[in-house]
């Protein structure tokens, strides 16, 4: 009996060890528990509002080339603004700057609702709004991800990164069907989706203002001119020699694997033909599949081999896009969720280790610089939206997924085996 109580004590204590690894970050770091509860609400309402977005597009014009110009118009705005949007996060108190762009994303929200109910609503509003949320973007997320690094400690920054990315994958997991199921009701309709998100900024208010760092931007001897802190950050990362491979993965990355995100409702409305539900589900799945890798990755977050795991990874997702294309070539729905789970994980497993890598690799003051550039791949997902929107429009679906898939694999086969300097990524803190 004393054997058997000693065994099981030492499985309980290997559980919360296990646990501990996994969920380090916020059991130790009040104030980043408090951005990560915070942070949850506005990303559950950003999945539902792309959903939102992508049904509106595509019924107001039934082409998969409109959802692919919506996507173009956030992505042109991230492309020029990035930079911008990098310097304010570095110079500026992130908290204030967070509350003002969030403002700004729930005013052009109300004004999608106003014009829904007013039965007024046009395409070409779906385009501006697109612009401003894109400016915006492109500064909200280098604010957020380098606010991360003063609420924990350096040695728990890959695992703060990737619960982030939990919360975050949660969210599009609840998100995307929640959308499918609200629209789909009579009473609530797609109007709804842009009056929730209206709502919801009250808690994410709270939340920002409830922590008490400030976020304020690391000071220098010496004030940097504006035009120069803002080349300074691409001149960095040119002359890195370890980031340059990690920016190059990560602009093929969102150009070719994460383009599929942005036509979904051509898949679902058009290819499939499973509705705004079927959309949801769609959806649904790849955030199960994120929220895997997420947690998983959490779990494993201390492994020296990060680089070895992202190539992995990166050729899994490559066939699993392909995989995908030849479901819709033969409408296999059930099957194309199977993919579509892979493609989730597979993808989450790549963004985060990417985004801790270079944290890892960049100088702390040039955290929201280099995020900033690093949001500028971020709009080639949209941009890669656009030419696969056209393409599912003029060669079809299958062919689209199947082109995008194959170049992914091959790519990322050669960059980790023929490129010399991503070998010399450093994989952890020092």
């Amino acid at each position: 009996m004393q054997a058997t109580g000693t065994v099981s004590r030492i499985r309980g204590a290997v559980n919360l060890d296990r646990a501990g690894a996994m969920f380090g970050a916020l059991a130790d770091n009040p104030h980043y528990r408090t951005y990560w509860l915070g942070n949850q609400v506005n990303t559950l309402m950003w999945p539902m509002q792309v959903v939102a977005n992508g049904y509106l597009a595509y019924t107001l014009t039934n082409s998969a080339t409109a959802l692919g110009i919506v996507s173009l118009a956030s992505a042109v705005p991230q492309l020029l603004f990035a930079p911008v949007g990098g310097v304010l996060a570095d110079r500026l108190e992130k908290r204030k700057l967070l509350l003002t762009l969030q403002g700004i994303m729930c005013l052009t929200s109300l004004a999608i609702g106003i014009l829904l109910v007013l039965d007024r609503i046009e395409f070409w509003n779906l385009v501006v709004v697109a612009i401003i949320q894109g400016m915006v973007f492109s500064a909200m997320m280098p604010t957020r991800q380098s606010w991360i690094p003063s609420l924990v400690s350096r040695d728990q920054l890959a695992n703060a990164i990737a619960l982030n990315n939990a919360g975050q994958n949660a969210s599009r997991i609840i998100g995307p069907s929640l959308a499918g199921l609200l629209i789909a009701i009579p009473w609530f309709t797609v109007n709804g989706i842009y009056f929730l998100r209206v709502i919801t900024f009250t808690w994410v208010l709270y939340t920002l203002l409830k922590i008490p760092i400030p976020g304020k931007p690391i000071q220098q001897e010496r004030p940097t001119p504006l035009s120069r802190q803002l080349f300074s950050g691409l001149g960095y990362i040119w002359s890195h020699e370890t980031l340059m491979p990690l920016f190059t993965f990560a602009l093929v990355m969102m150009l070719l694997g994460q383009s599929y995100q942005q036509v979904m409702p051509a898949y679902a409305l058009g290819i499939f033909d499973v509705g705004s539900e079927g959309l949801g589900l769609m959806l649904t799945v790849v955030g199960i599949g994120a929220l895997t890798g997420s947690l998983t990755m959490a779990y494993i977050s201390r492994r020296p081999d990060k680089a070895r795991i992202q190539a992995y990874t990166g050729t899994a997702l490559g066939l699993a896009l392909a995989f995908f294309g030849l479901c819709s070539a033969f409408d296999l729905f059930g099957l194309s969720l199977v993919a579509l789970f892979v493609v989730g994980l597979c993808l989450d497993f790549d963004s985060t280790i990417n985004n801790t890598l270079i944290m890892i690799n960049a100088e702390p003051a040039y955290y929201g610089r280099v995020m900033s550039v690093y949001m500028m791949t971020f709009a080639l997902g949209p941009l890669g939206g656009f030419m696969a929107g056209w393409s599912i429009d003029h060669i079809g679906g299958a062919a689209t997924m199947l082109g995008a898939g194959i170049t992914l694999s091959v790519f990322v086969v050669c960059m980790a085996t023929l490129n010399p300097r991503y070998k010399k990524i450093r994989n952890s803190i020092t």
